[in-house]
């Protein structure tokens, strides 16, 4: 799972390094397909960790050490550092409302409010103003953490056993992917971006994430019968490729799948997974870091250059983080927390 983080995350590098510097480099995951999968892979790891431990107090802790010191971090650091590329003087730039807004809402996970600061990356070389373009995927991360409280007590209260559980997470991915499909609708008759981007929010998401709980269930069931799902993915693949109409429908089953099968069959992620995991830290850089390569003129290097520069820098400031910031977080904690 440690590589196929890495794949994912690189995913979202190239698809933003294209949008933000004007490459077109070809890479054949899309960064929509890496989110969803970020979210099944985090679908079947945290399910698995709060049926063994189910105290809410410790879920919460646990998830708030691992997602928040980073995540907090890389927005400090933005409104903080990123006064000396304002155009704005120290003095306006800090006591501008944009500069309070953009920190506050950013702190919240409530980054749509102000995505940009005062002055900073402003002007016709930049393709958007946002800062980081990738945080409004851990509002819906958090969202999704806290519907499996929920989802677990609703099953208690129901009386459901394991294999009964079964259908509910089947019918919450399908709910989930008729509110895709609605939105997606509303968007494409009045062209309204605004469904668009409800459409991808957490209820949405819930689909990925549910089919990585639903396959932590049935894992014997993917272990025993691999290549025979792989059959069927691939031509789950073919069907989205040749009737793009159902990949609505296929995207979260068909991906979801693909993800959690790379991760589970095989050792060929072995290595990697020897050593620390910096691919959150990745996601959470490489976009800031993208802006101020544009400031610096990075189109000049050509695509292919920029693009190992940006991945380099990006996976230092990651190592970075990690060792000095998220590292330091992650010691368990005390008994009965």
């Amino acid at each position: 799972m440690d590589a196929i983080r890495y794949v994912l995350a690189f995913a979202v590098v190239v698809e933003h390094f294209n949008y933000l510097c004007g490459a077109d480099i070809p890479f054949p995951i899309p960064a929509s397909t890496g989110v969803g999968g970020f979210f099944a892979l985090s679908g079947f790891l945290i399910y698995r960790n709060f049926e063994k431990r189910p105290g809410l107090r410790h879920y919460i802790a646990a998830r708030a050490r691992r997602i928040l010191p980073p995540y907090l971090f890389i927005v400090l650091l933005c409104a903080f550092l990123l006064a000396a590329v304002s155009s704005l003087p120290a003095a306006r730039y800090f006591t501008d409302p944009q500069w309070w807004c953009y920190l506050v809402s950013n702190t919240l996970f409530l980054n749509f409010l102000e995505p940009s600061l005062p002055g900073v990356f402003e002007g016709p070389r930049f393709t958007t103003a946002a800062v980081n373009g990738s945080l409004w995927t851990m509002k819906v991360e958090w969202c999704l953490y806290l519907s499996v409280p929920l989802v677990a007590a609703l099953l208690r209260r129901l009386h459901r056993s394991p294999q009964e559980s079964i259908w509910v997470f089947c019918a919450i991915i399908t709910l989930s992917t008729g509110y895709s499909w609605l939105f997606a609708h509303l968007h494409r008759v009045s062209g309204h971006e605004i469904y668009a981007i409800l459409g991808r929010q957490v209820f949405g998401q819930l689909s990925f994430f549910y089919i990585g709980v639903l396959l932590y269930y049935r894992l014997d069931t993917l272990m025993h019968r691999k290549w025979t799902i792989m059959i069927l993915l691939i031509c789950g693949l073919a069907a989205m490729r040749l009737w793009p109409e159902t990949g609505i429908f296929l995207r979260p089953p068909v991906l979801g799948t693909l993800v959690i099968w790379f991760s589970m069959v095989g050792n060929w992620g072995h290595l990697v997974s020897r050593h620390d995991n910096v691919s959150y830290d990745i996601y959470l850089f490489h976009f800031p870091l993208m802006q101020l390569a544009v400031m610096a003129g990075i189109s000049r290097l050509g695509q292919w250059t920029g693009l190992l520069a940006v991945t380099a820098a990006v996976t230092a400031l990651a190592f970075l983080s990690w060792n000095l910031v998220g590292r330091r977080f992650m010691s368990p904690a005390p008994h009965g927390s």
